[in-house]
Formats: structure tokens, sequence, C-alpha cells
């Protein structure tokens, strides 16, 4: 099967029809998980490569979910698909070639929907929010509006039909239509019917922000059956102008149950199973098969209870005939409840049809049939039954019992109270439904927490051993890309037990390179693992549990677990390849003063680097900004600017090694970081240590990047844990402390002051004086080969010293080991916390001139030319002496100065420094593609390579602040 991820709402539906199917005829399914073709985001492209695993090899037949897979290629979808012939295939929702086609009956459903809101509701003014223009499915449903329009002798109104929408089903282009559609009609209409239920969200989202009531005031009806909330993104923050426009949307805006059109995703997946084989064994099918929909009635239309005013029955005629029987309408309760009528004691049926008729008579006043009612409908809720069955067969129930009493009257007394009864059960089936799905989520975070904190092979197997049961997952298969075209198994878990692997490399349109067939049927989900700058693998999933967002939840943490243990392994590489040169010299490189020279060199080649990459990618930027959009020139720039955001990335990962990145402080309580965090460092550490942390009250804030304290906590954690193989004692504190001048630690130069110190303490087997030495040098670890990279506390070291604290550490054979972190306390600047060491007062001394200091010639004469675009007046200078001499000669018109940190003779900092001891004081942005030890006071920092549009953003904020 080929569909598009993830596996939820719709898309899990049309998944388990196929998987439902498949095992029905005996078949095996393996489901290949990607995005949709040409999709705008390059990240979600990146998922399509899962499908070059699809082979003959494995497969013999194709089912294909063409509208989520190929929405966006709209008619290039055959030829795709045509790689993979002559495998037969079966597309569901749209043709395919020659190839069997699946359908729903889009048009009859939307005509049903349709006909509801007039015969049922009177609505006359209905208007129709049509669907995007590359879904064949909502040209239908627009079709089916107008036949009910004309079977009811109603006019169509062109001004109550929006546009097309976009090329997906997006709630904030369906909420922009009705807000234009609303504004342009004299008479808002009555009703509303949307081409899908996304965008009946938006309709309603619309609405609500417009005064209208729903459905009070205007009915809303929709179609699917599902709100795609999490299929497409809404509600998550990411960087695409797509999830940016559907967050416009509010989709929780007193949303009500929708009235829709169930669409049979599950009946076409089953069937399409039966196709598959069919083609396989050479008999005949046909051509096109449509599958019909039925009509969900709940609230958005007026039938259900709102408690908002008046609401009309769920139906507009009996489905029962007039002259049915109490047997027939007991035998109708029990199918329309299905197996959960098996939970119900027997004769429930028919007692309820005796109880309403003996209140109807009045010969009772009801209690015992709405005691009866409220019983059975927590029986059948226990039973799995939705609140929601109940509804139709009870409105039956009343119809047939009103047409045989004589006293209307009483019998709607007692019917509005059942009515209030079953919306208390909708209610509660709500809240149960969502405190469900939370403590699945909990369960997913928790099992990615352990997954991500892997450090290696090992760890990760072991994760996945322990995580995966508590999943309900049985069976998980890693494979990591070896060379192209081929993979190495790395992790193979199956019926509930881990199993040996084969080391050698296989091809991966195998899959896997071992046998994978089981006795019975199977189902099987096949999902790339990948990040933004690589494809590292695919991950196979043997079915388990119908939540289908819990295989992507688990493909993303194993994404983020493969990235980190290649980046692990590289660093073992190249620590190996260090030890092989350096050979008798490797003790002199665990020095200090070595693991420092080393910092200083990487930042250094960074800094060049950036300075390289400002050029390269300011002036694509400025070249983009005078070209065109038809220029034939215009994709070569883009072309040399995306390679410079890609190598800017790789600087970025260069510095984020050497911990030479910038750091983002801010002021943190580390109370509530702590708290944060307790969960994950509970599973982190395991079950056989025992976790105490010691919060105290109060304690003062730190200046420190909130992500840096976490690697520092994990990272000793993770230590202490290694350290405690049998099990012990972990305790984490923090308390207020002071350093002094003669105050000494494992860093040098830290400034007196007040800290915070958070201490990190185990009962492990300790440290041997030699050990504690050189425990923060790079590369160096007492574990065995390949158990540990000995970056561990180094990383920790560089963090620290870069806060500007203190850190330190005690241990002995047998006592443990504690150590100490010293942050430092932020210093109040007018009201606001900030820096421990504040900046040195300035006074204005005009606007416009900025003095531009930086070493690097083109790095110069670019920012120069991007400034002076801009309208400031610029004096530059090569180096900071010169931009000594020529601030001494401009000292009255300089409002800025804009200087690179590192530079020769005078660095940048040094320069202020000197300007400012002469009086001269005007603001001042840094620019650096790393940080040093200078001490920057509060200034801003801008590092390289830095867009044209963001250095004008800091210039003026800048300014504009110091004015």
């Amino acid at each position: 099967m080929i569909t598009a991820g993830p596996l939820i709402e719709l898309a899990g539906e049309q998944w388990r029809g196929v998987s439902d199917g498949a095992r029905h005829f005996g078949c095996d399914l393996v489901c290949f998980v990607g995005s949709e073709m040409n999709h705008p985001d390059p990240h979600k492209r990146r998922a399509n490569t899962v499908f070059d695993l699809i082979s003959t090899n494995r497969i013999d037949a194709l089912v294909v979910w063409s509208t989520r897979v190929g929405q966006l290629v709209g008619e290039g979808l055959p030829e795709y698909m045509s790689r993979y012939a002559p495998m037969p295939m079966v597309s569901v929702e749209t043709t395919l070639g020659q190839w069997p086609t699946i359908v729903m009956d889009n048009r009859h459903g939307m005509e049903q929907a349709v006909d509801h809101l007039i015969e049922v509701h009177g609505k006359r003014r209905i208007a129709f929010v049509r669907g995007p223009v590359s879904h064949a499915g909502a040209h239908d449903r627009f079709r089916g509006y107008m036949d009910s329009l004309r079977k009811h002798g109603i006019p169509i109104d062109p001004s109550l039909v929006t546009t097309h929408g976009s090329f997906v089903w997006d709630p904030g282009t369906a909420a922009e239509a009705v807000r234009k559609l609303i504004a342009t009609v004299e008479e808002p209409p009555d009703a509303i019917a949307a081409a899908n239920d996304d965008y009946a969200s938006g309709v309603v989202s619309a609405l609500e922000e417009l005064g209208f009531r729903t459905p009070e005031d205007i009915a809303v009806v929709g179609y699917d059956n599902h709100t795609n909330v999490r299929t497409h993104d809404l509600g998550f923050v990411t960087g695409s102008p797509v999830s940016w426009m559907l967050r416009n949307v509010n989709i929780d805006a007193a949303t009500p149950a929708f009235t829709t059109v169930r669409a049979p995703f599950h009946e076409m997946g089953f069937r399409a199973a039966g196709l598959a084989l069919a083609l396989v064994r050479g008999e005949p099918t046909p051509a096109l098969q449509t599958m019909p929909t039925e009509l969900i009635v709940r609230r958005s239309c007026g039938c259900l209870p709102s408690g908002l005013g008046d609401h009309a029955p769920a139906h507009g005629r009996l489905t029962l005939s007039e002259s049915a029987t109490a047997s027939t309408v007991a035998d109708h309760l029990r199918e329309s409840l299905g197996q959960s009528s098996d939970a119900l004691p027997d004769g429930w049926a028919e007692q309820l049809i005796v109880e309403l008729m003996a209140a109807g008579r009045g010969e009772v006043e009801g209690a015992e049939f709405l005691r009866l009612l409220a019983e059975y409908i927590r029986a059948s809720a226990r039973a799995g039954c939705e609140a929601a069955r109940w509804w139709p067969p009870l409105f039956d129930l009343h119809r047939f019992v009103t047409t045989r009493i004589n006293d209307v009257a009483v019998i709607n007394d007692l019917w509005l109270r059942v009515q209030l009864l079953v919306g208390d059960a909708f209610a509660t089936d709500a809240r149960f439904t969502y405190l469900s799905n939370e403590r699945h989520d909990q369960t997913i975070r928790q099992a990615g927490q352990r997954l991500i904190a892997s450090r290696d092979v090992d760890e990760l197997t072991k994760a996945l051993t322990h995580e995966l049961p508590r999943l309900g997952i049985p069976g998980c298969h890693v494979m990591a890309y070896d060379t192209p075209g081929t993979a190495r198994a790395l992790v193979r878990y199956e019926d509930g037990e881990l199993k040996s692997v084969p080391d050698t490399p296989f091809p991966a349109i195998n899959l896997t390179p071992y046998p994978f067939r089981r006795s019975e049927p199977f189902s099987a989900l096949v999902a790339p693992l990948y990040t933004d700058e690589e494809h590292l693998g695919y991950v196979i999933f043997e079915e388990g549990p119908e939540l289908g967002w819990m295989y992507e939840a688990v493909q993303q943490q194993l994404s983020s677990a493969l990235r980190s243990i290649s980046l692990m392994q590289e660093l073992k590489d190249a620590r190996a390849r260090l030890e092989e040169r350096v050979g008798e010299t490797e003790a002199q490189l665990r020095h200090a003063q070595k693991m420092e020279a080393i910092g200083r060199l990487t930042g250094g080649i960074a800094h060049d680097f950036n300075n390289i990459l400002t050029v390269v990618n300011g002036n694509s930027e400025m070249l983009l900004r005078r070209t065109l959009p038809d220029d034939p020139r215009r994709t070569a720039i883009e072309d040399i600017r995306h390679a410079g955001e890609r190598a800017a990335n790789l600087t970025r990962q260069l510095l984020a090694f050497t911990r030479q990145q910038v750091l983002h402080p801010e002021s943190l309580d580390l109370r509530e970081n702590l708290t944060k965090v307790h969960s994950m460092l509970r599973t982190l550490v395991g079950d056989h240590i025992e976790l105490e942390v010691d919060l105290p009250p109060t304690v003062a804030r730190v200046w420190a990047d909130a992500g840096q304290v976490e690697q520092i906590l994990f990272n000793l954690a993770v230590n202490s844990r290694d350290a405690m193989p049998d099990g012990g004692v972990l305790r984490v504190s923090v308390e207020d402390a002071r350093i002094g001048a003669g105050d000494t630690g494992r860093i040098v130069g830290v400034r007196p002051g007040d800290y915070v110190v958070l201490r990190v303490q185990d009962t492990g087997a300790g440290m041997a004086p030699d050990v504690e030495a050189q425990v923060f040098e790079p590369f160096f670890t007492t574990k065995p080969v390949g158990k540990g990279t000995g970056l561990g506390l180094s990383t920790v070291f560089g963090i620290v010293q870069q806060s500007g604290g203190q850190i330190d550490l005690t241990s002995a054979p047998g006592q443990g080991t504690t150590v100490d972190v010293y942050l430092p306390v932020p210093v109040e600047h007018g009201g606001t916390p900030g820096a421990p060491y504040p900046r040195r007062p300035t006074t204005h001394r005009g606007v416009g001139t900025v003095l531009l200091v930086e070493d690097d010639a083109q790095v110069r004469t670019m920012t120069r030319r991007s400034l002076e675009t801009a309208g400031y007046a610029v004096v530059e200078a090569g180096d900071g002496q010169q931009a000594l001499q020529l601030a001494t000669a401009h000292r009255s018109t300089i409002d800025l100065v804009l200087t690179d940190v590192v530079m020769p003779k005078m660095g940048g900092p040094e320069l202020v420094r000197l300007l400012r001891s002469t009086g001269v004081a005007p603001a001042v942005i840094y620019m650096s593609g790393y940080t040093t030890d200078e001490v920057l006071d509060d200034e801003v920092l801008i590092t390289k390579p830095y867009a044209e549009s963001d250095l004008l953003e800091r210039v003026r904020e800048v300014l504009r602040a110091d004015h």
C-alpha cells in the first residue's frame, strides 16, 4: 500500500481498511508511508524516498491511495506510478490509468446532507464552501449540493457559493471564504454545507468570529466524518507558510459535533485489498466501483440538544413503518447498538419500550425509564459503544410511542429529560476520549525521551526492547543506509524478543536481510528515517495498536536517535584517527591547554569561514532582490544562496561540537527547570536507581541558556547512571552560593560574586585521583572501547565555562562522586534581570552614522554597501587601531559602532573600551562567527553569516533603543 502519513484520522481509517481486508483474504500487507508528492515543504518531500523501496522482490500488488499521495501532482501521478509496472495496482478515490479504481459516492452523499437541511430543518438559503480544485471528490460534492437544491425547487444563488480552495483542505481558506461571503451578501445564509469537515471547522470558527452561533443562527454540515487536525499540522508551530496559515483558524472555537457524511474509507480499503488479490490471481475486476456513504446526524445542523434554544429532531421521518410492533422496535434498538447490545441484560430493549409506553399513558412518571436508560447507556459505554449511537433508535422509539398515546405533552416533557441525559453521555464520552488520548500521549513522550537519549545502537536496542511492549508494537526492524542502494540491519525485534542481525550490507529493496514472513497473515508499516540534511534509513513496524500516530511518533524519535548516534559515531571515528596519528603524544593532548587550543583553532576556522559565507549569502540576497522573477539567472543565484545556507548550518554544527556556539542566556528558575525535566530524568536513569531531587522553597535565579542547563544535567545524570550498574542513589539539589576572591575550582578566572550551585551526587564506584585529574579532558573515558565517547563531562565543562560559571568535582574510590556546577545570578538593570556584568552607561551622539570595523575586506565591502543602500552614512576601518583614529576624528557624528570581535592589532571589545574611556560612547553591535572569552558587556551580538535583512533590522533596533 502507498499512502501519506501520519496514519491518523481519515488516513488511519484508510490504512486499517486495507489491513483488515488483506488479513481477511489471507494476504500480508506492507504499507509504505511517505508524504504528498511535490509537497512545498522540502522536509516532507524527503519522506518519499521510502517509495524507492517498493520492489517485486517483496510486493505482488499495490493499493495506491491516490488522493493522499498524488493530489499535488494531479495528472502526473500515473506517469510516476509507471515506475512500478507491470506490478498490478488498485487506485482509491481517483483513476490511475488502466487499473481498477474504487471511489465513494461523493455526489449522493452531499445530496443527502443538503436534503437533511431542507427537509428536516426547513433551510432554504444554503451556502456551499467548495473544496480544492485538484480534488476530484470535491467537485462531485458540489454537484450533489446543486442536485439537492434543484430537487427541492430552490434556485442556485452564485453569491452563496465560494470559489475553489487551495491545494490542501485548509480550514483557513474556508474561514476566509465565509468572511468574504457574509460581507458581500445582503442576507446571511441560514445554513452552510462545507466540502469536508476540515472546511466545516474553518466555517464554524469564522461564524463565531462574526457573532453567529452554530447551529442556532446558521446550521453547518460537513463531509468525511473526520476533522484532520493532526494530519494537516493544525495547531503545530512550524516554519512552513502552510502551517502558519492553518494556525490562523481557531479550531477549538466552540466547535459542535458535526452533522456530516461518513466517507466509507474503511470499506474502500477493505475492497481494494480484495481487488488487488483478484489482479494477482488473474481474475476479472470492475474498472470502477462506487461505495455508498452514510449521513451522520449530530448537533451542528440543530438535531441534537445544544442547551442554547430550540432544536429539530434527528430525522424527518420514521426509520420504522407505522405498522411496526414493539418487537420490531426492540430489534431496531439492539441492531443500532451492534455487539455492545450483548453487554446489556436480556430483554433490555423490551423493558425500555414498556416503561416509556407506561409513562406516555400517565401510568408512571417516567423516573424508572430514565434510570434504566442511564444504566444501559453506561453499560454500553463500558462495552465500547459511543453515546451517539443511541440517538437514532431513541428518536424512533419516541416517534413510535407518540403515535400510540393521546396526550403528547406528557411524553414531550419526558423526552426533554431524555435529551439532556443523552447530552450528558456525549460530554462524558468526549472527556473519556480526551483523557485516553492524553494517556497515550504521555506513554509516547516517555518512550521518546528514552529513545532520543540513546548514545549508541546498543542503548537504542535496549530502549526499544523496553518501550515497544508498552506501546503494544509487536515487532520493529531498524535499517540504516550504508551505501547508495544498500542498508544494514541495526535492530530486529519480533515476537516480543530481540534477535541477532547480520553485520553485512544488503540491497535495501529487499527490506530486510533475513526472512520476513509469518505463519499467519500480518500487516507492517515501512516509514523513512531522515532529517533535514540526510536520509538515515527506514523502520519496519509490525502492526500493533490501532492508533496510527504512535508509529509516526516513534519514527520521528528513531530519526533523532539515529542522527545522534551517527554524530557520536563520527566523533568516535575522529577520536580513533586522532589517537592513531598522535601516538606517543596522546598524554599531552589530554592537557587542558590542548583542549582550549583545539577549541580556539576550531572557532578560528569557523570565524574565517563565516566571513566568507557572510559575503556569499549577503551578495546572493542582494542579487535576488534586484533580479526579476523571470530572470534566467535567478535559479543560479538561488542555488548559491541555498548552498550558502547549508554551509552555514554545517558551521553551526561545528561550533556546537566545540561548545563555541552563541548562547542565548536568560533569567532562569532552576527549580522550575528541574521540575519540568523530572520525568525525563527518571526515565533516563532507569528504575534500578533511586532519584532524589531536593528543591528549596526559594533560590536565586540564574543567568544561563535553558537548553544548555538541561544538557549539563542530562550528561551528569548519564555518567552517574553508568557508575551505578547495580543500582544506587542519584541526588540532585540546588542552593545559593557565593564564590569569593580566594575560592578555586576547575575553571580559572571566574569572577567572585553570587551564584547558584547545581549539585549532582551519586553513590557509584567513585574515581581514583589520577582519573579525577583528567575527567574533564575531551575523549577521556574509563569505559570499555565502544561504550563511551569521553565527551560528556568535557561538554559540561565547556558549557559552564562559556556561561561564566565554575565547576568542581570531588570523588574517591567506593565513595561516589559529587559534581558542583556554579551558575551566575543575574543583575537587575532598571527592574529587568540581565547579565551579571552590566553595560557601561552611554550617551547618544546623533543618528545615522555607522563606524564599520571589519578586517575581512569582502565582508566589509558587502556590509558597507548594505548599510549605505539602507540610507546610513558609513565610516569604515580595517582594524581596531584604524577605527580608533577615525572615531577620534568623527567623535561627534558616530551613532553606532558595528565591529567584528576578533581582529588583528586590536579586537572589537578592546576598541569599544578605549572609545568609552575617551568619552565616545555610541551604541555597539558586535559581529562574530563564534563567541570568545571577551566580556561583551550587555551589547548586541549578531552571528555570521547573517542575512542582510537581519543586520539592518538589528541596526534599526539598536539605534531606536539608543534614542
